[in-house]
């Protein structure tokens, strides 16, 4: 009688093929709809396109209170300062429209690049990530993610239809709604309560 090695298991599970990618089995096919794959295989929820734009008008609106505060003290300043020179007003006028530009970066560029959210999108739980690992973008990232949109606004006329469809963007990626500034910067926003 010769010796007969058992017959391996019965294992549904096993497979001669690949072992599956880090965080995630090669047939489970494509993430569910809403998610998305980060770099390292951890599956994460998408921000819905709603919570973006309600984050952005949010924001646009915080902006908008800024500004007009820093114009008001600025021309009341300007008035108080040289009577009724009118060149006075108006060079102080640009002068807080820059200081306002300035405040504007410094509030978009610095809240994702530290925290990742603007307050607008803490409002509506929201968050952007760096899309290889999910953290946090960082200077560069954000730097790049802001001057997408807000760099087409230089050009007279059709620059802010352009920076609009930036925006818009968002819309033509079904599978990570990633407008074009986060394409460039390599960033997903999603859902802030992982």
């Amino acid at each position: 009688m010769s010796y007969m090695p058992p017959p391996p298991p019965d294992d549904s599970d096993w497979s001669s093929g690949p072992p599956p990618p880090p965080g995630g089995d090669a047939r489970s096919g494509p993430p569910a709809a809403g998610t998305t794959n980060l770099g390292t295989g951890e599956t994460v929820r998408l921000a819905s396109i709603g919570a973006r734009i309600g984050a952005r008008v949010l924001d646009a609106i915080i902006m908008i209170v800024g500004i007009i505060v820093l114009l008001v003290i600025g021309v009341a300043s300007a008035m108080g300062l040289s009577g009724d020179d009118d060149d006075s007003t108006v060079a102080a006028t640009l002068g807080l429209a820059v200081v306002a530009l300035i405040v504007g970066v410094l509030y978009e560029v610095s809240m994702i690049a530290l925290k990742g959210q603007t307050l607008g999108k803490m409002a509506t739980s929201i968050k952007v990530v760096r899309a290889d690992n999910g953290m946090i973008p960082g200077w560069g990232k954000s730097v790049g993610r802001w001057a997408v949109p807000a760099l087409p606004n230089l050009i007279p006329g059709i620059g802010g239809l352009i920076s609009l469809l930036v925006y818009v963007s968002l819309t033509f990626d079904k599978a990570r709604r990633q407008g074009w500034h986060d394409k460039a910067a390599s960033t997903l926003v999603i859902k802030a309560s992982q």
